[in-house]
């Protein structure tokens, strides 16, 4: 047990890096830990403090910004000053709650913070949810008391030999539920086929555009479609499109609903996104950021494609190859069985178990 040990959860700024968070956090929680979260106030964290009763600080803080603009530009100027202004604020917040270890699960709210409990001899640990590493997690796994990662093709890109194969931990309150009745929850036909379309969890816009063109297709096929477009394009969308076999949202809090609907998920390849599908046992269809750092979710898509646990479209083929991969898949009953259950033999069910075991043998507690 940890009880009434502080433990501080530092990672955030996309979903892939926040839920990670929040499944730790949970765990440890019920183990008596007191715990508490760090994240980034332009992040998706920010909409969480109101409706999570966690304690949880945030950030002046954001990436450095690859694209060109006059906006990236004046972000990455800027990033010097918020950096160490981040820095110091992280530095009094641990002299505040003095954790006992400190967790990262990435994102550019975790390093500062990590950072900063280095200069006050605070052990960390790290997880890293991508098969390919960002340059943070490289750097700071060479002090970290133990490196949990997702994907055994990890190890080679990093020093530290001191590493665990956990997966990606997932909410344990993500759970599969009777498909009649989650589709009953969101208004469709049980009876007929259902795709999901996931853009992560701020959404994409060049499967938003696709959709936009190509949804007419899928619906005279009497599919129905499920459409998590994200915050930034939903409004347009909803406006534009009307059509009873279509559910759209901007984003979807309880996942388990979509996933227990649907027959095959269309979805970008992060990390958690790939690891809730696999624990659903779902057929899944994968598009790669192309512009992830290191083309990581590229990386996590092979991963999977080389196991036969998914179908691999790239971006730049949308055009060609999405329509025909989805109606491939959806008339071929013994091939979506197939790579569903390829998926799922993929997905590590004792994650926060690993996690939680390692953290406490690090702890001594």
């Amino acid at each position: 047990m940890v009880k009434n040990v502080n433990i501080l959860i530092a990672g955030g700024g996309t979903g892939g890096h926040l839920f990670p968070a929040f499944a730790i956090g949970d765990r440890l929680e019920k183990e008596g830990a007191i715990i508490t979260y760090i994240g980034s106030k332009y992040g998706i964290e920010r909409k969480y403090t109101k409706k999570l009763k966690k304690q949880l600080y945030l950030l002046n803080i954001t990436g450095i910004s690859r694209n060109l603009s006059v906006k990236s530009l004046i972000n990455n100027l800027l990033f010097p000053i918020r950096f160490i202004t981040s820095y110091i604020r992280s530095i009094i917040i641990i002299n505040k709650i003095k954790p006992n270890i400190i967790i990262g699960t990435g994102g550019y709210s975790s390093g500062i913070p990590i950072l900063a409990g280095k200069l006050l001899n605070i052990q960390y640990v790290l997880h890293e949810q991508n098969s390919h590493p960002g340059i943070t997690t490289k750097y700071l796994s060479k002090r970290a008391a133990k490196v949990f990662i997702s994907y055994d093709a990890t190890k080679k890109y990093i020093s530290n030999q001191n590493h665990l194969l956990t997966g990606n931990p997932i909410r344990e309150s993500l759970i599969a539920i009777d498909r009649k009745k989650a589709c009953n929850q969101l208004g469709i036909n049980s009876n007929k086929k259902i795709i999901f379309i996931l853009g992560g969890s701020q959404g994409s816009r060049p499967i938003n555009l696709f959709l936009i063109d190509n949804y007419a297709e899928l619906i005279s096929k009497d599919i129905q479609i499920i459409w998590q477009t994200g915050m930034l394009d939903f409004k347009r969308i909803n406006e534009q499109i009307k059509n009873p076999q279509i559910i759209i949202k901007s984003f979807i809090d309880d996942m388990a609903i979509p996933y227990s609907c649907s027959d095959i998920v269309i979805s970008r390849a992060g990390a958690l996104a790939i690891e809730e599908m696999k624990s659903f046992n779902k057929p899944m269809i994968l598009i790669p950021y192309p512009n992830a750092a290191n083309d990581h979710q590229k990386s996590n898509a092979l991963e999977l494609s080389n196991d036969c646990a998914a179908k691999l479209v790239e971006q730049h083929e949308m055009d060609k190859k999405l329509i025909p991969t989805i109606f491939n898949l959806l008339n071929n009953d013994l091939e979506r069985k197939m790579i569903g259950n390829n998926a799922k033999k993929l997905y590590k069910s004792n994650s926060l178990d690993l996690i939680s075991n390692a953290i406490k043998e690090i702890l001594d507690v």
